[in-house]
């Protein structure tokens, strides 16, 4: 495995293995009482996801002839969004909140979605 590879690959898999964490506090959360613990578990999956992607760029070892690229690129925009969807609930009218919530759970289930499809398309295109 060449080391770009390798140094994509761990922050990817932990990036996506801290965020399913940060899901489960957050599904689990009754009341709001783990609010916090779940933002900042979310927002530290999200920064080691971007960084595999950072670490890419920096190498310039990008393929974007690979379908994972495209799959990856989409999944990391999500990844951009999904916080600013949970901080906007935070921030909503109480008449709102509840479509905001379910916005972020959708937004929240594309990204484990994409992340799945990205992986497969990952080992298939090596």
């Amino acid at each position: 495995m060449d080391p770009n590879d390798l140094w994509h690959f761990i922050p990817m898999v932990l990036g996506v293995v801290v965020l399913v964490v940060a899901a489960f506090i957050g599904k689990t959360d009754n009341g709001g009482k783990r609010l916090m613990t779940h933002k900042a578990v979310a927002g530290t999956g999200a920064a080691i996801v971007l960084l595999g992607v950072v670490w890419l760029v920096v190498t310039k070892a990008l393929e974007p002839d690979l379908m994972h690229f495209y799959s990856a690129l989409v999944a990391s925009v999500f990844v951009i969004l999904t916080p600013f969807a949970g901080l906007l609930t935070l921030k909503a009218v109480p008449a709102k909140k509840a479509a905001l919530r379910k916005s972020h759970r959708i937004d929240a289930a594309i990204v484990f979605g994409l992340a799945l499809l990205t992986m497969i398309l990952g080992m298939l295109d090596k």
